[in-house]
């Protein structure tokens, strides 16, 4: 049963279906592409809110516990991001397979649920049911309106997926940035529980606007498979994976499809490769993915996460910006890297652009490992930027490359699954980085001030990434490379 939900993920419209779908508004207006993004893009920005949980983590454990320092709160942050992770692994063929606007609706009430379950939790004092209604629940209408909207996208931009795609998830950093200042003025105002049902409202109302327009393309919009790039082979040649099928269908250099000219190879006639999501995930050169992806998104994760308490350890209150300037600006280079980066691959390819990325985050750690025990704050805080700006395009750049290696309609299930990589190197990522910190503070006797204990964590980074960038080498990203027959002494 499993292996036939994974395989069977075409949306089927009826005809009526598909006269519905062109027009928005009650018919009054055609849908556009150009609509689909800023409707992504909003979507992304109410689901971003997830970053700007560290603003909770004081004020919850002082209503819940009595005790500002309880540290039981940011448990709920990890809860959440594991179920993103895990809620796109399970739902991404289910989104794949229905209507974008009734995904999109069911994430807006998911998420909805999770705040006031969450508010009720917090007024009865109970913290499981915190953890329970923000990071369970709230954590699966994440992962749903997540897959939802960055699926949305690609589909109606199959020549431009990078940057569609990286415009969408740009909402997610920016949503963190612009939360982080609502959220403070809220729990200034009013009481916690208060604070989640009121976000859980604005979320709701912006997210269900956004789902009632979101809409499909039009059938053969996109092509229904991966377009193969021929050359001077010939389709007896090509290496077709057990439950495949080639289609000859696009004769050209070029094809028109929904409007559009998509490129897609030679001048002697292309086939397209049918690949079956459960295909696609059981391949070696999607896992090798997962582990390149897992490896860019750790040291974003840790850094995101503990910036403001590393600034003030280690350099005093006394310095020359304001720590929540700093983490503003943070999350400015990580919107920012999703669009650019996501950008940049559709001109110089999927795997040079990660490549880059990874080498960049490479140069970085070992900059920060001789920078740090030096306390020189400003270029300290510029490179962790940049390293920001690297962990936003690795995840602007997956869903792209993701619907180039095999197919559009994979991408869904694809993404959700490859988002547990997110999941792992947050909670993975964090608990590594928080135990190093707890042994050499409470067994070798350094303080949180020491820049030994930041420097000790950089060094595993420092591994996983050099790891990760190896293993990129071995991702067959183009149908070319992964099955035309070896040349001789390969």
């Amino acid at each position: 049963m499993l292996i036939k939900y994974y395989s069977h993920t075409e949306y089927i419209r009826t005809p009526r279906q598909i006269r519905r779908d062109e027009t928005i508004l009650f018919g009054r207006v055609r849908c556009k592409a150009w609509m689909i993004i800023p409707l992504a893009v909003l979507s992304q920005f109410c689901l971003g809110s997830l970053y700007a949980w560290s603003i909770f983590n004081k004020p919850i454990d002082k209503y819940v516990f009595d005790d500002p320092e309880a540290n039981r709160a940011q448990i709920t942050f990890y809860i959440a991001l594991g179920m993103l992770g895990a809620s796109g692994a399970a739902l991404g063929p289910w989104v794949e397979s229905h209507p974008p606007k009734v995904c999109a609706a069911l994430a807006a009430a998911v998420f909805f649920a999770g705040h006031c379950t969450a508010a009720l939790g917090l007024f009865c004092k109970e913290i499981g049911m915190l953890y329970f209604g923000y990071g369970f629940v709230g954590g699966i209408g994440l992962g749903l309106g997540y897959v939802t909207t960055i699926d949305a996208v690609i589909q109606w931009y199959p020549n431009a997926r990078g940057l569609a795609s990286g415009l969408a998830v740009s909402g997610f950093g920016s949503g963190a940035t612009a939360f982080s200042n609502l959220n403070a003025a809220l729990i200034r105002r009013f009481s916690v529980p208060q604070v989640f049902v009121i976000l859980g409202a604005i979320n709701f109302v912006v997210m269900i606007l956004c789902a009632v327009v979101m809409r499909p393309p039009p059938p053969n919009y996109n092509l229904p498979g991966v377009a193969v790039d021929m050359m001077s082979h010939s389709i007896a040649e090509i290496h077709c994976p057990p439950q495949c099928s080639v289609q000859q269908t696009i004769k050209g250099k070029s094809a028109a499809i929904g409007g559009q000219t998509v490129t897609v190879g030679s001048n002697s006639g292309d086939p397209v490769l049918i690949i079956p999501l459960a295909q696609a995930l059981s391949s070696a050169d999607f896992w090798l993915l997962w582990v390149a992806f897992f490896v860019n998104l750790v040291f974003g994760v840790v850094i995101i996460s503990n910036l403001a308490s590393m600034t003030t350890n280690m350099f005093g209150n006394h310095i020359p910006a304001a720590v929540t300037t700093i983490v503003t600006i943070e999350g400015a280079f990580n919107a920012s890297g999703r669009l650019f980066f996501g950008w940049v691959s559709d001109w110089v390819g999927r795997r040079r652009t990660f490549l880059f990325i990874i080498t960049l985050q490479i140069a970085i750690v070992a900059c920060l490992i001789v920078i740090i025990p030096r306390k020189t704050f400003w270029p300290f805080v510029v490179l962790v930027w940049l390293a920001t700006l690297c962990y936003g395009g690795g995840v602007g750049v997956i869903p792209a490359t993701l619907a180039d290696m095999f197919g559009a309609s994979n991408m869904s299930g694809c993404h959700g699954v490859i988002l547990t990589g997110w999941s792992v190197a947050a909670i993975g990522g964090g608990l590594t980085y928080t135990g190093v910190v707890a042994l050499l503070t409470k067994y070798k006797g350094h303080t949180l001030g020491d820049p030994s204990v930041y420097v000790t964590n950089l060094y595993w980074i420092l591994s996983l990434l050099v790891c990760g960038w190896f293993v990129l080498l071995f991702v067959r990203v183009t149908p070319r490379e992964r099955m035309y027959p070896k040349v001789h002494g390969q």
